[in-house]
Order: structure tokens, then sequence, then C-alpha cells
């Protein structure tokens, strides 16, 4: 299903504030990237007509100027796949990007196309695959405006490249609000990949359909990648307009997205928090991280246990809602002042508060 706006619209809130995760991301993303490999790719599986009714930026020309302006410069070749499926957005897409062209360096490329998110990328699988050479190291932005033309199918096949990730507006509020119409059942059925949605129907609260919707499309992207974690999006009036699933391989790239969660200006009338695990729920714009909620999680992870700083360290990144910055001032310094934690053998004339790679701490 898809809302019926025109051309162009009105920039709502809650797209600027994906727009300035996803420019974080990619920021971060691309300089990392492009260090290690000859060419890398961004496909924006929704692209729209690149540009909102007042004027601002749309996903397209946003990680193009990005790219273009980033204070790192480098040599590899960078390839956007823009996709739209609406003519009249395609046709204005297209106006903007040309406008734009001249102005990139000769290693960023786009190609815009008019098409279905999954057909287009079924078609480069299908690319890659007959040259039989694999896909470039991937960032997938999937921003649909309902739950049809996003298969799982497809999002599995990207996860299946080991260097690709996904970022995922899951539209819960279209989602809930369809389910129970039969004519919806197979773009359900693609959607998560599973008939266990139906499951939903038969409970008996908002909030348990809720969790369960969340927890199934969780599950099936842990299926196919290492790493994810969601984002619950809940406007002023207390409601979850949507779920951001971030789906990765690499430990790094959760930490920066995480990062970029982080740092996204908090102001406005939506607000972020961590959903992926129902006891680690946690606003992530208050005014400072809740220190003490990372202490008992951290307590309950290693009560009694020996654990490496850098273990501890990527275990937050991977298994918590924080950060790793989050760690050692904030937590661990008072910890050892308390005597909640001891060093390990610690290095003559170590310093309390100091914890160096390789240090090894003691849990009580």
């Amino acid at each position: 299903m898809s809302k019926a706006l025109g051309t162009t619209w009105k920039l709502e809130p809650h797209t600027a504030k994906k727009h300035e995760i996803l420019r974080r991301y990619f920021q971060a993303w691309l300089p990392i990237m492009v260090r290690w490999n000859k060419r890398v790719l961004l496909i924006d599986g929704f692209a729209g007509p690149g540009e909102y009714s007042d004027g601002e930026d749309g996903s397209p020309v946003i990680v193009l100027k990005e790219a273009r302006d980033h204070t790192r410069k480098f040599e590899a070749e960078l390839v956007c796949l823009f996709v739209e499926a609406e003519q009249p957005r395609y046709e204005h897409l297209r106006t903007l990007l040309d406008k734009i062209k001249p102005t990139l360096p000769s290693n960023i490329k786009f190609q815009a196309v008019q098409g279905v998110f999954n057909e287009q990328v079924t078609q480069v699988f299908k690319n890659v695959e007959e040259q039989k050479k694999r896909l470039a190291p991937t960032l997938a932005f999937v921003d649909p405006f309902g739950y049809s033309h996003t298969p799982f199918t497809t999002i599995a096949k990207l996860m299946g490249y080991q260097k690709c990730e996904v970022l995922i507006n899951f539209m819960f509020e279209e989602v809930v609000r369809f389910l129970p119409i039969p004519s919806q059942a197979q773009h359900f059925d693609a959607l998560f990949g599973t008939p266990e949605w139906r499951e939903a129907l038969n409970l008996s609260t908002p909030a348990e359909r809720l969790r369960f919707i969340h927890d199934l499309y969780l599950t099936q992207l842990r299926k196919f990648a290492e790493y994810v974690r969601s984002f619950q999006m809940v406007n002023m009036g207390n409601k979850v307009d949507y779920f951001l699933f971030f789906a990765t391989n690499n430990l790094k790239g959760l930490e920066k997205m995480k990062e970029a969660m982080w740092k996204a200006d908090p102001r406005g009338e939506f607000q972020f928090s961590d959903y992926t695990d129902a006891a680690k729920l946690s606003n992530l714009f208050p005014d400072e991280p809740d220190y003490d909620a990372l202490r008992k999680m951290i307590t309950q992870q290693s009560s009694g246990c020996e654990m490496g700083i850098r273990q501890l360290e990527d275990w937050i990144v991977a298994d918590t809602p924080f950060l790793s910055t989050h760690l050692r001032r904030p937590v661990l310094v008072p910890m050892e002042e308390e005597g909640a934690i001891t060093v390990v053998n610690p290095k003559p004339g170590r310093r309390k508060g100091w914890y160096p790679d390789g240090t090894v701490l003691k849990f009580r």
C-alpha cells in the first residue's frame, strides 16, 4: 500500500530524522569502505523525487552531496543506484540529478531507474551472477511508504553477501492496520518471508501485537545477518510510527550506525528508542545516557567473571543500546572506586581509572 501523494510533498519531521541518520551513517561508512575496496555500491530502493515541496533535499541528493563534499577524498568508485517506481517522481529526480552531475568527480557515479525495488535489485543479482563476480560492498536504504514491493527474499539475498548492509524502514503503522485484511495476506507472506505473522491476529492487545510483529521481523533478519538492531520511532502522541531495522555482518558497521542514532538531533516531534530487546528498551535522546542502566546490564552479564576490556566493549556494541564510549570513564571508573571491579594482574605503575587494550577486569 502507498500514501496518495503528488510528485513532491512536505517533508515530515520523522522523514527528516531518518535522513539525518542516513547522512551521518553514510558519512562514516564511505571512508571505511573505499579504503579497502576499489568499488562500493549504494542502493536507494525508494528514491522518490529527490526533493520536497519546500526544496529540502531527498535521500539521493543527500547521498551524492555528502560523497562529493566529504572531508576525506577518495579514489575508489562509488556507484549509486536510485530506484523510483512512479514516473512523475522519477522524471523529477532525473532533472535534479542532471543538475548535480556536473559537480561530481568522475569516481562518483549514479544510475536512476524507473522500476520496482525488488525487481531492480534482483536484476543486479542476476548481472553479478552472470558475470561470475562478487557484489561490491553495498549499503541498501529501503524506505517504502507501505509494505508491498519489499519481499524478504530480496533482503535475505542482499544479506547473503558478506559486505552488504541494509537500513530498513519497517512501516509498522500501516502493517498493523492492514494485517487483518485477507486480500493483503500474500503481501505479508512476502514481507515477513514466513506465514507466521498470522499469529499476531490472535493476540488480544496492541502491545502484544507490536512486540510479536517486531520480534518476528527481527528474527527473520537474524537468520541472515550477524548483527541486527532495531530502533522505534514514537511520536508526541506516544504512538509507534515505524521501526528502523539495521542489519550488518560487521561489528564496526553496527557501532557506526549506533553512533549515528545517538548523534541525530533530538529536537522535533519524534523520538527514537532502541527496541531490539524488551528488557533493554532505552531512549536514545535523553539529556545523557543512562549509565546506571548500562552498569546493571554489565553486572548481570559479567558478575563473578573475568572479561577483557575489548571483549566487554564489543559486547556493549553488539548486545546493548549503548556505545563503547559510554563504558570506561562513566561506568568503570566509579565501579573500580567502589570495589565492584578489580584489574587482573595490573602492570606496575598502573593508574586507577586507566583501562588500556589488554586490560582484564574481574567483576564481583
